[in-house]
């Protein structure tokens, strides 16, 4: 039977209890605690904060379903292998930098309009939420730690390789991002996580305890 693990389960608790006290309290949590740009510390928005705690919120149930499910798939095996000390610090190392990502790329676009202009007002508007970034630094991991792992993805109906499904997901989060599909993803978050997850494997990988 399968066993959800001890980290993964105070993961799934955490998210899942952030997302429902303020769903039933009506409390605007990503005001406060998702990541607003960096450019909107001068109107007391901004908190460095926010680049951890931006990945305990979600926008919607739909959202945070999506993400708990992928945690739920494949963070137990992960947590096995790695240990629940380096599978946290995973998880939190790809939120934060997923965050660092999108926010640097965010920097550089809103610098290319001018304050008075609609696109500015825009790109300065809301917030980001999500524990996306995590989910990608961990499927990012397992397809550097189980590359051939076979998976059957909905609506596929053959099996696919991690390390092609994977590859697949990166290609596709590169292009909406640059070419702006699905506006109001965080398309480069997700990469950024991917990219910090198999960046610490590798770390890891380097050291003398090495684990494959």
């Amino acid at each position: 039977m399968f066993q959800v693990t001890p980290i993964v389960r105070n993961l799934l608790m955490a998210n899942i209890a952030v997302y429902l006290v303020g769903s039933f309290l009506r409390i605007d949590l990503a005001a406060t605690f998702g990541y607003h740009t960096f450019s909107m510390h001068e109107m007391g928005l901004f908190n460095p904060i926010q680049i951890f705690t931006y990945m305990f919120l979600h926008a919607n149930s739909g959202h945070i379903f999506s993400n708990m499910f992928g945690l739920f798939m494949f963070g137990p095996m992960l947590e096995r292998f790695l240990g629940g000390k380096r599978f946290l610090i995973l998880y939190i190392v790809s939120g934060v930098g997923a965050c660092l990502l999108h926010g640097s790329i965010n920097l550089y676009e809103i610098s290319k309009f001018s304050i008075d202009s609609p696109e500015y007002t825009m790109m300065m508007s809301g917030s980001m939420v999500g524990a996306s970034g995590a989910i990608f630094g961990i499927l990012g991991a397992f397809a550097r730690l189980f590359p051939n792992t076979e998976m059957i993805i909905f609506p596929l109906p053959i099996p696919v390789k991690a390390k092609y499904l994977v590859s697949l997901y990166t290609l596709f989060e590169i292009f909406s991002g640059v070419y702006n599909v699905m506006p109001g993803v965080a398309h480069f978050a997700h990469i950024g996580g991917l990219i910090f997850g198999i960046l610490l494997i590798n770390y890891w990988n380097k050291k003398k305890d090495r684990f494959y």
